[in-house]
């Protein structure tokens, strides 16, 4: 018992190093921390190691007015948190370890503060000191507040793997709540790299900042109302994050969701890859707007059914989630043990009367593939696991830039990967925008608004079918869009008016049963179709003519859209009206007007009910004369005369030959014959200066590397006989009746 007692004393060994040096003492399983120096509100403890076991407390006994526990380790081990970390009051604890923090399975936090746990060497104040773990010597301990972080040549790496719930807390996804701190406080993780590996973290209505940093790097600490804002403009390089959960039931789960409200989460490092049924989620429960979700990375994966989730399911309004990385994957679901289907997902929800907040992405190539989801949706609650009660919030709006490449392809089971802005209740979806430089909707992804009550089967519905929200618009501008192999780009609406759809962009391709919608009326009933709007000035529509490509703004009993066109060609598609379907498919059922039963690529706009309220399909193609500037040419060529400027030598047979470098056919009809015409002395005009003999002198320059050409006006003979052609035309003399022609 005594080994035992030693070694765990052993864990937690103050150094000498303070002008008054940290004191532990044991209680049993609590450890308790005293002494250390006290400078103005801020206790500074220093320790040679300092780890706590698990079922053990290490319960650092500051008096009630301190206002920060500024703890370093001096020696050369990693700290293990395996137990409970435990405070006084409202004091803030940092603990500072250059060697590396591990939190076991059962590490938690009892703190009422902020607490921030880092790799760094030293830790800076406002009037200049640090407070060095590296360089222990006795400090110049300060009164001023902390505002840095300052790190050495390699950031050792912070796990957390906390599944604590202490006295059976969890939090609102039912899951442990892990490490955890106060309604309104800080947690904070910063260091190398972080891996959370079926760990959580949870701060109710209060701020969780994760920092993977490189090298010699410096992050800010800017004091706010009790609390800080982490800067990293000093930050010249970053590592990686990597948040892993093993099943459902040990999960990773980042959240500041609280009772009435929700706080804000901000996630930086160069590679952050969240894997399996967890990640960060952050809702509010009351009347308060939730905090906003912020992530920046150079690459962020999501991967089987990771999520990133901000919404409401009270009156409070979402927060709003923004993602800044140079590439982004959302990939793949997952069918857990559960036999529940998780959602690789970027999402913004409300699930009850608040609207939900805005997603902004900013990426050069944003990839869905496999199942994944990027959405903006107004859905509902479930009352039982099979009565679902619509939301009546609004939905926000997804913007999407991407400078390079959007992609959203292929699908898990019948799990479409989706870009989605829509609703199933009486609020309203929201608005989805994307602008890139080339956007590939293909095998089965889909980019869509809508206003559906779409839900499984056996639930019940609560809401009124017949008093859906609008659908939103869908604006798209991209160089180059294609729509490959059940590809739709769809808004599409149970009842009422149809959202819009907008494309601008040089080329549009369609291939592969690809669709583009704003049909309405999809349960058969009222609803005019919405507009469509493709803007291809100087470009092309190009389609597979037997694929069934389709763009369709149809209405089932309600009018039918008007599409609107704009494209120096169009290839492979064209637009029907009622009587070339209903002659095409052989019925007038109105169920199968529908240009989708066709095998062929049309363009359609029509009630399929009533023919009075047919659309308006208008194509419109610059007025360019395709005839314009051509020359008709003979279908033969003249017969070339020959001037009788010369005497023939009738001694001599004679020859007319019309030659390029190996001659030509005399006759466009006849082929071209390998005749064997004897090399030319051929001689190079480059940058060279000729004179015109027996003439006033004229120069000429000649430059191959000038593209333009310019035709000959004259030619001339020099005095070795060659004949050049010239631009300018010499001055002539006139024929005078002594003029005798040469021989020759």
């Amino acid at each position: 018992m005594s080994v035992l007692s030693n070694t765990c004393v052993a864990q937690i060994n103050p150094d000498s190093t303070l002008p008054i040096n940290s004191r532990v003492s044991g209680q049993e399983n609590i450890k308790v921390i005293e002494g250390g120096t006290e400078t103005g509100k801020n206790l500074f403890h220093s320790f040679e190691q300092f780890s706590v076991l698990n079922t053990e407390t290490a319960y650092f006994n500051n008096s009630s007015d301190i206002q920060n526990i500024i703890t370093r380790v001096t020696g050369k081990s990693t700290s293990n948190i395996d137990g409970i970390l435990r405070s006084n009051g409202a004091a803030n604890l940092f603990l500072i370890n250059p060697n590396g923090i591990i939190f076991g399975a059962s590490a938690s936090l009892d703190i009422g503060g902020s607490f921030v746990g880092t790799t760094a060497s030293s830790i800076k104040f406002s009037d200049g000191s640090k407070y060095s773990a590296v360089e222990p010597q006795t400090p110049l301990l300060t009164i001023s507040t902390p505002i840095g972080l300052q790190f050495g040549a390699n950031p050792a790496p912070i796990r957390n793997q906390s599944q604590a719930s202490p006295n059976g807390a969890t939090n609102y996804y039912n899951s442990p709540e892990g490490l955890r701190v106060s309604p309104g406080k800080t947690l904070a993780l910063i260091g190398g790299d972080i891996y959370l590996e079926s760990g959580s973290l949870t701060a109710p209505l209060g701020q969780i900042e994760l920092g993977s940093v490189g090298s010699n790097s410096f992050v800010n600490l800017i004091p706010t109302s009790g609390d800080w804002i982490f800067g990293y403009k000093d930050v010249k390089s970053f590592q990686n994050i990597q948040i892993t959960s093993r099943n459902i039931l040990n999960s990773s789960n980042i959240t500041t969701s609280g009772n009435s409200g929700s706080g804000n989460i901000h996630v930086i490092g160069n590679i952050i890859e969240i894997f399996g049924v967890g990640g960060i989620l952050n809702l509010t429960l009351g009347d308060k707007n939730a905090g906003d979700i912020v992530i920046d990375a150079n690459k962020l994966t999501l991967q089987d059914g990771a999520q990133v989730l901000t919404g409401t399911v009270g009156k409070g309004t979402g927060g709003n989630l923004t993602i800044n990385a140079s590439t982004i994957d959302v990939v793949g679901s997952l069918y857990t043990e559960a036999n529940f289907l998780a959602i690789s997902a970027i999402s913004s929800t409300t699930y009850a009367s608040g609207n939900a907040g805005n997603v902004n992405i900013n990426t050069d190539v944003l990839k869905v593939k496999h199942g994944g989801t990027i959405a903006v949706e107004s859905t509902g609650n479930f009352v039982q696991s099979t009565i679902l009660l619509p939301a009546t919030g609004n939905a926000g709006n997804l913007t999407i830039n991407a400078t390079q490449l959007v992609e959203i392809a292929g699908k898990y089971f019948d799990n479409n990967s989706t870009l989605a802005a829509t609703t199933l209740g009486s609020g309203n979806a929201g608005k989805l925008i994307v602008n890139t430089g080339k956007l590939v909707v293909n095998d089965g992804g889909e980019i869509k608004v809508g206003s559906q009550v779409k839900i499984r089967p056996g639930v019940k519905y609560l809401g009124d079918r017949f008093n859906l929200g609008r659908a939103g618009n869908l604006d798209i501008t991209a160089n180059s869009i294609l729509i490959d192999n059940q590809g739709k780009i769809t808004s599409e609406t149970d009842l009422g008016q149809g959202g819009n759809i907008t494309l601008q962009t040089q080329l549009l391709q369609m291939r592969r049963n690809s669709l583009i919608s704003t049909s309405a009326g999809k349960i058969q009933s009222s609803g005019d179709g919405g507009n469509i709007i493709i803007n291809a000035r100087n470009g092309f529509i190009v389609a597979a003519r037997n694929e069934n490509n389709d763009i369709i703004a149809n209405g089932f009993s309600g009018s039918g859209g008007k599409i609107t066109i704009n494209a120096s060609g169009i290839l492979g598609i064209e637009a029907l009206d009622r009587e070339d379907l209903i002659r095409k498919i052989g019925s007038n059922d109105p169920s199968q007007i529908d240009p989708q039963k066709l095998s062929t690529s049309d363009i359609s706009a029509i009630s399929q009910t009533n023919a009075n309220l047919d659309g308006v399909v208008s194509i419109t193609n610059p007025d360019v004369d395709s005839s314009s500037g051509l020359v008709n040419l003979p279908e033969k060529p003249n017969v070339p005369t020959i001037t009788q400027a010369c005497k023939a030598d009738t001694t001599q047979q004679n020859k007319f030959s019309i030659v390029g470098r190996r001659g030509l056919a005399t006759n466009p009809t006849e082929f071209l014959r390998n005749t064997t015409i004897p090399d030319t002395d051929w001689i190079s005009l480059e940058n060279s200066t000729v004179q015109i003999p027996n003439q006033q002198s004229q120069t000429t320059t000649y430059n191959n590397n000038n593209n333009s050409l310019i035709e000959a006006q004259a030619w001339k003979v020099d005095k070795d006989g060659t004949i050049i052609l010239t631009s300018t035309a010499p001055k002539v003399i006139p024929h005078s009746k002594a003029f005798v022609a040469p021989a020759c």
